[in-house]
C-alpha cells in the first residue's frame, strides 16, 4: 500500500501545534530555610566540656529525732515550703504517755523531798536538845540530799520527755524544696531514719565528675561557662567551690561542685547542665546546631549567613573553625556576631547568592 503524499506535512503541523500548546515550567521562588542566631560563648570551648546536673548548695535528709509511727505527711515531692512549715507528723500517743509518766515521777520526787526535809528538821530539833546523836542527824541530812538529787533527775527526765513530745512534728529548718519522699503514713521509723530529702533555697551548683588527670584543668580555668539544657541560648558564669579529694572507687572520677554565679529562675533542680572550661578568653566563639555546619569544599568548614538587600534575602558562605563537636551541636569560631541569622538545616543544598526565605526556628512554620 502506498502512503499518501500529503499525510506527512499534516502530521508535522499537528506536532508543532502540540509543542506550542505545552504549559511553561513553573517559576522557582526563594528556597525556604530555617535560621537561628549563633549563641556566643564567654571563652573558647576548645578546653574541657563536663556534663552535670543542677543541685542546691544545701541538701539534707530530714528525719525525726524520736522513733514512732508516721501518722501524716503534709507535703508532696516538689513542694516549696517556708521555714517552720510542718512536713510530717508521728503518732503522738507514746510521747504523751511518756510525758505523763515523767510528770508523775516529778510529783513523787517532790513528795519525797518534802518528807525528807521535814524529817531532817525534826532531827535537828532533837539534836539541839541532845535527844539524838550527831550521826542520826547526819543520816537524815544525807537522805534529804538524796531526795533532792532524785527530784533533779526526775525534773530532767520530764524536760526530756517534753522535748521529745515536740519532736513528733518534723518541720523545715529553712525555706526550700522537697526533692524526695522516703516514707509514707503508716511506716514505723527509727530515730534518725531519713524521711524527706530537702533542698534549701539559695545558691545553685552543678555537680560534675572530673577524671583524675583533668582536675588541674578545672582548678586553673580562667573562664567557666555553664549552660542549662532547659534554657537554650543563655549561659551562666561558674565558680569552682570544691573538689572531692577522694576519687570514686568505681569510676575513678572526682566529684566537683561548680557554683552558678548569676543563677535565675530558669535554673531548676535536677536539670541537665554543661560546664565549659577555657584556658583563656577568645572572641567570636559560638555554639550552633550540628546541622548548621556545612563546607565550602572538602577541607573548609563553613556556615551560611543570611544577607538582606532590596532584591530579597540571599545566603553567603562564612568560613569558620570547628572547636569541638558535641552531641547534636558544634562549637565554632569565626567572623560572626550574635545578631547574625544562620541557616540551621539543609545547608548542603545551598550555594552563594541563592535567594532564600528565612524562617526562624522558633516560629511555628519551622516546626
Amino acid at each position: 500500500m502506498r502512503a499518501c503524499p500529503g499525510r506527512w506535512p499534516a502530521l508535522a503541523v499537528i506536532f508543532a501545534l502540540a509543542a506550542c500548546s505545552a504549559p511553561p515550567p513553573p517559576a522557582t521562588g526563594p528556597r525556604p530555610v530555617v535560621v537561628e542566631a549563633p549563641r556566643p560563648l564567654f571563652g573558647p570551648a576548645g578546653g574541657e566540656v563536663l556534663p552535670g546536673a543542677i543541685h542546691a548548695r544545701v541538701e539534707v535528709e530530714l528525719s525525726f529525732r524520736v522513733p514512732g509511727k508516721v501518722a501524716a505527711r503534709k507535703v508532696d515531692m516538689g513542694a516549696h515550703v517556708e521555714r517552720g512549715a510542718l512536713l510530717a507528723v508521728l503518732d503522738p500517743v507514746d510521747a504523751r504517755l511518756n510525758l505523763a509518766a515523767a510528770r508523775s515521777t516529778v510529783a513523787a520526787a517532790e513528795a519525797d523531798v518534802a518528807l525528807a526535809r521535814a524529817e531532817e528538821q525534826r532531827y535537828r530539833d532533837l539534836r539541839a536538845r541532845s535527844f539524838v546523836g550527831q550521826s542520826q542527824l547526819d543520816q537524815h541530812i544525807n537522805l534529804t540530799r538524796l531526795a533532792e538529787a532524785r527530784l533533779n533527775q526526775a525534773q530532767s527526765q520530764f524536760d526530756l520527755a517534753a522535748n521529745q513530745s515536740r519532736y513528733t512534728n518534723l518541720t523545715a529548718d529553712a525555706a526550700g524544696v522537697v526533692t524526695q519522699i522516703m516514707v509514707e503514713p503508716g511506716n514505723v521509723v527509727s530515730a534518725g531514719q531519713p524521711v524527706l530529702r530537702f533542698a534549701a533555697d539559695g545558691e545553685r551548683e552543678v555537680y560534675v565528675n572530673v577524671p583524675e588527670g583533668r582536675i588541674d584543668n578545672l582548678r586553673q580555668a580562667d573562664n567557666i561557662v555553664i549552660e542549662v539544657l532547659n534554657n537554650p541560648g543563655h549561659s551562666y558564669r561558674g565558680r569552682v567551690r570544691d573538689i572531692d579529694p577522694q576519687a570514686d572507687t568505681a569510676t575513678r572520677t572526682h566529684l566537683a561542685r561548680v557554683t552558678l554565679v548569676d543563677a535565675d529562675e530558669h535554673v531548676q533542680l535536677g536539670a541537665t547542665a554543661t560546664v565549659l572550661l577555657s584556658a583563656e578568653a577568645q572572641a567570636h566563639s559560638f555554639r550552633l546546631p550540628a546541622t548548621a555546619l556545612g563546607s565550602i569544599d572538602a577541607d573548609r568548614p563553613a556556615v551560611w549567613r543570611i544577607r538582606d538587600s532590596d532584591k530579597g534575602a540571599t545566603v553567603e558562605a562564612v568560613p569558620v573553625e570547628v572547636l569541638r563537636y558535641l552531641d547534636g551541636e558544634v562549637l565554632i569560631s569565626g567572623p560572626l556576631s550574635a545578631d547574625d541569622r544562620l541557616v540551621s538545616a539543609g545547608v548542603h543544598r545551598l550555594s552563594s547568592g541563592m535567594a532564600v526565605q528565612a524562617i526562624l526556628r522558633t516560629d511555628k512554620a519551622a516546626l
